[in-house]
């Protein structure tokens, strides 16, 4: 497992020269997660690290190692929209045949809904097939800037709660990446505002307050952050967990990830539900 926390988790800026030594010290490049399956190229791939997928391959890493849920390196490519990591996978002699839920999934995320609308009507199910590698679809597009895709998904049946990137439902990926219009439709899809996912330990409201400090670009997208923040706490996210060992811990973090703006929210919630 230690190649996958390599590039998982703990990847830095020379990410790529200490997995290069250690492959070449020999350590295994199809070592497998016990739990999905996965093989360090399918981490590699799943979080776009080109050059780490390149290593692998080169070190012997299967091509076509398959995770718990059926997939390849070359399909994680595709489902994620990241195209130079599938075509560097195809030219290096991947399977480049997909299942019918990874269409789906390849439609949806390149804005080609009517496209994904067709492969529904042929077989409905595809949006919620069980696969957790296949049904984290939502979760995915959530994140994104894709709003027309989510309200596909939502009115498609997809399921909400099913987790994605660091085990976040997709409330909890639009609350990390500053997506506000898609938190809105998933709330009123019946999203669970108090979900803590297993990675983190956090509810949608953490994710957004800590993305409103370290997600990519947050700091120019303070409004997107505030808003979010502000959708949470009127649908009901606790602030204060009295259950938990610590009660008040929880409510520590948020004030320390919180940036400025976000922290007046807050701090006003919190003072008029105390009141």
């Amino acid at each position: 497992m230690e190649l996958h926390t390599l590039l998982d988790t703990q990847f830095g800026p020379h990410g790529d020269a200490i997995l290069r030594r250690r492959l070449a010290e020999g350590a295994d490049p199809n070592a497998r997660d016990p739990q999905t399956g996965e093989t360090p190229l399918h981490v590699a791939t799943r979080r776009r690290r080109a050059a780490a997928v390149a290593a692998l391959l080169d070190h012997g890493a299967a091509i076509d190692a398959r995770t718990r849920g059926g997939k390849t390196a070359y399909m994680h490519a595709l489902r994620r929209g990241f195209s130079e990591v599938a075509s560097m996978l195809a030219q290096r002699g991947g399977d480049t045949s997909i299942e019918p839920a990874d269409a789906l999934a390849i439609a949806v995320g390149d804005g080609r809904l009517d496209e994904a609308a067709a492969l529904l009507q042929d077989a409905p199910s595809l949006v919620r097939t069980g696969n957790p590698e296949e049904d984290r679809l939502l979760a995915d597009m959530a994140g994104r800037d894709a709003t027309a895709a989510v309200a596909f998904l939502v009115d498609a049946g997809a399921d909400p709660a099913a987790v994605g990137l660091d085990g976040g439902a997709a409330l909890h990926q639009s609350a990390w990446f500053g997506q506000p219009r898609n938190a809105r439709l998933l709330l009123d899809a019946g999203a669970d505002v108090d979900d803590f996912d297993n990675d983190h330990e956090s509810s949608p409201l953490g994710w957004a307050v800590h993305g409103s400090r370290y997600s990519a670009g947050a700091r120019e997208r303070q409004d997107a952050y505030v808003e979010l923040v502000q959708m949470l706490l009127d649908a009901g996210a606790r602030l204060h967990y009295p259950d938990a060992p610590k009660s008040d811990a929880y409510w520590q973090r948020l004030l320390r990830d919180a940036t400025p703006r976000v922290l007046e929210v807050l701090e006003r919630t919190n003072d008029r539900r105390d009141g």
